[in-house]
């Protein structure tokens, strides 16, 4: 993924494996702090609520999401586009 390609509500897909998260899992981009975004994962056993796209800034706790940062210089490489923005 490109820096130009970031947007929130966008739909993407890991490369790669991290904890908890398999190679493949797709989520959606809903916080972009400056320096990184935030992804959130739409799991199996934790889907994202249908129609998320931004996070409403409570913590992912309250809504039952696993949430992780990238940072925009080193980390975009692990993430691909799958989706176009809601």
């Amino acid at each position: 993924m490109k820096l130009e390609q970031i947007a929130l509500g966008r739909r993407i897909r890991t490369l790669v494996d991290f904890s908890g998260v398999p190679r493949g899992t797709q989520g959606v981009i809903d916080e972009d702090y400056g320096t990184g975004v935030m992804v959130a994962w739409d799991l199996p056993d934790r889907p994202l609520p249908p129609g998320y796209h931004v996070h409403d800034g409570r913590a992912a706790a309250f809504h039952g999401l696993l949430r992780d940062g990238f940072n925009k210089e080193r980390e975009l490489r692990h993430l691909e586009i799958v989706g176009a923005c809601r």
